[in-house]
């Protein structure tokens, strides 16, 4: 073994469980499509935690649970579905979409998160593919909303229309896209893009194993701090003379990717 690998052995630490799922995965595929297909209310263990790379978590209705459990009855599950919006930028029409979306296929609720994104809940599970392929429909999507991953970039939200907060929400964007996972995993389950099957995939920037937390990232100017630019991992302040950017200053380890109370995190 030459002396380089021999030190990453000997200092990389022991991959967990979720890891070694993630590894396997086949970029994120697993037997999602198949646990889609198979009816019933809930995904596998597994199911669950690839399910958060696309958007979505499996939960259940904590008022009813003991009641059902009593009564020897499964809990009543459904899924939380998150729009990725890089900065919170929708359009009229997107809001309205989602807006009729949430009658029809969730709880007739939407929630603003504090991350600029927008939830559904109480999405059955036949209805999971048909919501996310909807939500692309509109040009939004639901892909690395949640996860393992860099999350949805968050910028600005003052209500200025000038040259600042333009250049700040584009390069929101940009950022947001190019932190986007490379597998087409989230195509070929949700789109049905049959021609997305990992055969000529890789990940350059994650890895088979994607992150080993979610990483949170922000955008803003000195003057304004309503994103708390500090609590992110990675906090971009922008420098501006006029309207020109001269540059960013950069803030890093924010605790907001943490394990409440587990430091080492």
């Amino acid at each position: 073994m030459p002396p380089q690998d021999a030190f990453t052995q000997a200092v990389a630490p022991a991959l967990s469980g979720v890891e070694h799922l993630k590894a396997r995965s086949r970029l994120l595929r697993g037997r999602l499509a198949e646990e889609l297909a198979e009816g019933g209310s809930q995904v596998s263990e597994d199911g669950y935690n690839l399910l958060k790379f696309h958007g979505s978590y499996e939960q259940h209705d904590r008022d009813t649970a003991t009641a059902l459990k009593q009564r020897g009855l499964e809990k009543d599950f459904s899924f939380m579905v998150r729009v990725r919006m890089p900065g919170g930028r929708l359009t009229a029409a997107q809001y309205l979409a989602l807006d009729e979306l949430a009658d029809r296929h969730g709880n007739a609720t939407l929630r603003i998160t504090t991350r600029q994104g927008i939830q559904f809940h109480g999405v059955v599970k036949d209805d999971l593919k048909p919501t996310i392929a909807a939500i692309n429909e509109t040009l939004l999507t639901t892909m690395a909303a949640c996860g393992d991953v860099a999350r949805n970039v968050m910028c600005s939200p003052t209500p200025i229309r000038d040259g600042v907060r333009a250049r700040l929400d584009a390069d929101a964007a940009r950022l947001s896209a190019a932190l986007l996972p490379q597998s087409r995993a989230y195509h070929q389950i949700f789109l049905g893009d049959e021609a997305a099957d990992g055969s000529d995939e890789s990940e350059p920037l994650y890895g088979a194993t994607y992150l080993p937390r979610k990483f949170k990232i922000a955008l803003t100017i000195p003057e304004d701090n309503t994103v708390d630019v500090l609590t992110n991992d990675l906090g971009l302040i922008a420098i501006f003379e006029g309207e020109r950017l001269v540059g960013y200053n950069v803030a890093v380890g924010g605790g907001l990717g943490m394990t409440h109370n587990k430091a080492g995190t």
